[in-house]
């Protein structure tokens, strides 16, 4: 009797817990990510395997070239919306708009380049759920290098594509505010380099905000591994 009641509890908690039974372990090993550097490198320091990181030929992705065939995928390039449309990812993050976007695009372009992307990928793979994660903050040293890419112009940035994902209906996850420091920068310990390029460390803060915006947007009790 004490072991079938034991066994009814588990039952109980598991089904006011559906984030567990329902995803499996880490709703993350479900999830595609897209962008620039800060996104290639989950393969190299933030323990998501490559086959579900997709960035340009040498890890990067110029934010003018998004929309092109320039995704590099095993030996093969595609347009992120052949890429979706070939893989159908269940949950797809972007983060574009630090190389070649922030400070060096003005607003129309930047939101109509963002616009085409998100529709393109929703057209080309209507089942998957699409994020889009805040340009990542900047080192505090990066003023030596970046002329045109500054604090500011991230901040900016990062307000045109919340604009974007409002317009449709997509969750923006604002990563920006939760691992910047006071100053607007990168903390010491988040910083790989003088850059934008980011520790093992911040990684996990990143891949943890993602998770908890992901359970926040998606109706846990509906979503399955299968």
């Amino acid at each position: 009797m004490k072991t079938i009641k034991i066994t009814a509890a588990l039952l109980l908690l598991c089904s006011l817990m559906p984030c567990i039974s329902s995803r499996g372990a880490d709703v993350i090993d479900d999830v595609y990510f897209f962008g620039d550097s800060t996104t290639a490198h989950l393969a190299v320091r933030g323990g998501i395997p490559r086959e579900r990181v997709w960035s340009g030929a040498g890890n990067t992705m110029l934010f003018t070239r998004v929309l092109d065939r320039s995704v590099k995928i095993g030996g093969e390039f595609y347009t992120l919306a052949e890429a979706a449309a070939k893989f159908q990812p269940k949950i797809l993050v972007i983060t574009v708009g630090a190389s070649g976007g922030a400070g060096f695009v003005g607003e129309v372009r930047f939101k109509k380049i963002y616009a085409d992307l998100i529709s393109g990928v929703l057209s080309a793979s209507p089942g998957t759920r699409v994020f889009v994660q805040s340009i990542l903050p900047l080192s505090d040293k990066s003023a030596k290098y970046y002329k045109k890419l500054t604090k500011k112009a991230v901040a900016t940035a990062n307000k045109w594509i919340a604009d974007v994902c409002r317009e449709y209906g997509v969750p923006f996850i604002d990563t920006h505010s939760v691992i910047a420091d006071e100053n607007g920068y990168l903390p010491q310990e988040y910083q790989n380099d003088e850059y934008l390029h980011l520790t093992s460390a911040a990684y996990k803060a990143v891949l943890d905000n993602i998770r908890h915006n992901i359970a926040d947007h998606i109706n846990i009790s509906t979503y399955s591994n299968n």
